[in-house]
């Protein structure tokens, strides 16, 4: 067992054992167990520039391309992102826009109300949203293609219409 799998095992267990609601019978105790082992199968520390290239394509992500070591661009719903992948194992999806013009209390906006992603205006004062993916407990191909699903069908289209709704230009 991993320290990750150790160490979120024993919270789980905490929590379902020590609820006033519901005390947790050895079944439930041993699936909840089953499911963070089976959860964290196949941890690694990082992934490598064409590892992330195959994971993208894999799942039907259009025009993937290494750009330049630790960067990954790639296609979906007509728009184009960028993976970073940092020397700690750390990986961090980027959307940029330009032709939007929104201000930085607009920006405030969305990093106070939004979860899952952070807006900023870049050098060029255009629009850009991250979201990151941590690898200190381990991350396997599940988590690296649910972090890239949740950003481009979910954060960076509110995104979109966050910054098309409050365009200042």
């Amino acid at each position: 067992m991993t320290r990750f799998s150790v160490i979120v095992s024993s919270a789980i267990l905490f929590v379902i054992a020590s609820s006033p609601l519901h005390a947790a019978s050895q079944q439930e105790i041993n699936e909840a167990i089953a499911t963070l082992q089976s959860a964290s199968q196949g941890l690694v520390e990082s992934y490598n520039d064409n590892d992330v290239k195959q994971m993208l394509k894999d799942e039907g992500y259009g025009s993937v391309k290494i750009i330049e070591e630790g960067k990954i661009r790639f296609k979906a719903d007509g728009q184009i992102y960028v993976i970073y992948l940092h020397e700690d194992g750390d990986m961090h999806v980027y959307f940029g826009s330009s032709g939007l013009e929104l201000n930085y209390k607009d920006m405030n906006e969305w990093n106070r109300t939004t979860r899952l992603s952070r807006a900023y205006l870049d050098d060029d004062n255009d629009i850009a949203l991250e979201t990151d993916l941590l690898a200190n407990a381990g991350i396997n191909r599940d988590m690296v293609l649910q972090m890239v699903k949740v950003f481009v069908q979910t954060s960076a289209p509110r995104f979109i219409e966050f910054a098309q709704e409050n365009d200042k230009s």
